[in-house]
């Protein structure tokens, strides 16, 4: 199989706090009549699979090629368990506040069960109007506090409120209480895990997890810096590394051998060239996944950019 930068077809799933903002900053082409909450850009779970929009592979899945390429895909790092691709991105375009949520560790995981996987994961403020998040408890609430809060609908009291810029970035170890507020575009990489426990949905009526949330919300901090930050480094845990670029217009040489995806956040596009057949076109709003056997890549853009470069880290 030719071994060539990949782009794959956005799953667009509606949510009630939605909107059409992927529309206005990407040029999306969105369903009709549809508040679009989330634009999965890279995805292996059973609630959806990318599937790849260019060159040979046009039309196969991620699953397909996780299993196929091996380690040509994945270099040193392995895949899931059930042998899936070990990251998820995502577009979030919150326009009304998300449910606060927390999301299961190991430990938890392991008492849960086969039903909770492990969902760790970082927001990159793409844009925000004057949004903010919920993010981590109060210092001082005890679970006993918070779980009288949960039960009289005032948990948003025990958990802290934090006005967001555009080019904020937040760590959320799995365990951290959160939830997106309004008026927020965000950039989302995270552990392949889509469990999910509400803490409250604000009145909307859906079901709220009292127990299984209690077992899961850390009640230590939840400002401490994020782990090996420094310079555009944003962010390295064992499961992803996050780094943040900003190039001028002009070419840039990347050295691969590192599965590496990027998120294409700003600029005028540009095209990715190296040691296969057809240039790589890309453009705001692409996610663009280089496998590890790819080496020695030149990136030319059109103008002025920024984007998230996510590694996956090695495991030997």
């Amino acid at each position: 199989m030719d071994v060539y930068p990949l782009k794959f077809e956005p799953i667009y799933k509606e949510k009630i706090w939605g909107g059409r903002n992927l529309e206005r900053l990407f040029g999306r082409q969105l369903p009709p009549d549809a508040l679009i909450g989330e634009s999965w850009d890279l995805a292996d779970l059973t609630e959806g699979v990318s599937v790849v929009r260019n060159g040979l592979a046009k039309g196969r899945t991620l699953t397909d090629l996780t299993h196929e390429m091996g380690k040509t895909l994945l270099g040193k790092t392995p895949p899931t368990e059930d042998g899936r691709f070990p990251l998820l991105l995502k577009l979030l375009d919150a326009n009304d506040i998300l449910s606060l949520q927390v999301h299961p560790d190991a430990v938890a995981v392991a008492q849960i069960g086969p039903d909770a996987a492990l969902k760790t994961e970082c927001w990159y403020m793409v844009e925000s109007r004057e949004g903010y998040i919920y993010k981590g408890v109060v210092p001082g609430i005890t679970p006993q506090q918070f779980r009288r809060a949960i039960e009289t609908d005032t948990a948003e009291k025990c958990t802290r409120r934090i006005e967001c810029e555009t080019g904020d970035f937040h760590y959320l170890p799995a365990g951290t209480v959160h939830a997106i507020g309004p008026g927020l575009l965000v950039a989302e990489v995270q552990t392949p895990s889509n469990t999910t426990y509400r803490v409250t949905d604000w009145g909307r009526g859906r079901e709220i997890h009292v127990e299984r949330s209690m077992q899961c919300i850390h009640f230590d901090p939840a400002d401490a810096p994020a782990p090996g930050a420094g310079g555009n480094c944003l962010l390295k845990t064992e499961y992803f590394e996050v780094y943040l670029h900003e190039p001028p217009a002009g070419e840039h040489g990347f050295t691969g051998g590192q599965c590496t995806a990027w998120m294409i956040l700003q600029g005028q596009g540009g095209t990715i060239t190296g040691d296969f057949d057809t240039p790589v076109d890309f453009v705001a709003g692409d996610t663009i996944l280089v496998p590890a056997a790819l080496e020695n890549l030149t990136v030319t853009t059109a103008g002025p950019g920024k984007c998230l470069e996510i590694k996956l880290p090695p495991t030997v």
